[in-house]
């Protein structure tokens, strides 16, 4: 099945317990957003699971996926990703963007200094940073709301508030 039009939501990590129960890695901003959506869909399958949330340890999720009654059954789900479709994400303001949106943008700063192209995004605690690729080199850069200044999906470009003798240091 072609993925286009879906958005990767999460990852099954694995089974939990004996019981089928799985666990969830959720990538949404908070874990349990995951249950705001009621249909998803696995890997290339095109018909979708119904997944219910039993409970959360630390960031995972431990799920119950319908019909999924053991161990065995539930080690089916490893490591394959967890689909929602696009049209079902909710409409963003202006100031928001979907991460995964910005994969491959140029990162430029207020004067034009081209600071290299977006590769993933991470949180480690101190708020959102995304990492930046330039010359082979990879490096993260702030970009919550004091540093993101703006973002121009036209011509694929991310503007951040940041001064280049930052990255050099």
């Amino acid at each position: 099945m072609d993925r286009q039009g879906f958005v990767e939501i999460g990852l099954f990590i694995g089974p939990h317990g004996i019981k089928g129960e799985v666990k969830v890695k959720s990538f949404t901003e908070i874990p349990e957003n995951l249950f705001v959506y009621e249909e998803f869909f696995l890997g290339n399958q095109t018909k979708p699971i119904k997944l219910k949330l039993v409970r959360k340890i630390k960031q995972n999720l431990i799920c119950i996926v319908e019909d999924i009654k053991t161990r065995n059954e539930a080690e089916k789900f490893k490591n394959l990703i967890l689909y929602v479709r696009r049209d079902n994400l909710p409409l963003l303001k202006d100031d928001e963007f979907y991460q995964r949106d910005l994969l491959d943008f140029q990162v430029y700063n207020l004067e034009r200094h081209n600071l290299g192209f977006v590769t993933s995004f991470n949180d480690f605690g101190g708020g959102l940073l995304v990492e930046v690729e330039k010359n082979k080199k990879r490096f993260y850069l702030p970009i919550g709301k004091p540093f993101l200044k703006d973002i121009n999906y036209k011509d694929k470009e991310v503007i951040l508030n940041i001064d280049p003798g930052f990255i050099e240091s």
